[in-house]
């Protein structure tokens, strides 16, 4: 399984892959992106740019609740994936997919 390696609250978080990719999560002031790090760990590629309606929806759902982090619940998400596709895939499911923000 893929593992969170580096994670800093509400800014980033690092996922190696299980095909040995890595991949950045990162919450910038109005967008989140997820990138394909290269060598020393430099963003080389955006797999995913999260849409802004979805960030919106994440963030009134987690309030003023301070034991939840943005970057915390899509990093869990997209460490189940094994590969880069899979990382595509997560990420559009989880935009398209509205009871997952009701879970939250």
């Amino acid at each position: 399984m893929s593992s969170i390696k580096n994670y800093q609250k509400a800014k980033f978080a690092q996922v190696n892959l299980d095909d040995g990719n890595k991949i950045l999560i990162s919450y910038g002031a109005d967008d989140m992106k997820v990138f394909l790090l290269g060598f020393l760990s430099i963003p080389k590629k955006t797999i995913h740019d999260f849409s802004v309606g979805f960030l919106d929806s994440l963030n009134r759902k987690i309030g003023y609740d301070m034991s939840k982090d943005v970057v915390k619940i899509l990093s869990d998400e997209i460490s189940k994936a094994t590969s880069l596709n899979e990382v595509k895939n997560i990420c559009l499911g989880l935009e398209k997919d509205k009871s997952f923000i009701e879970k939250i």
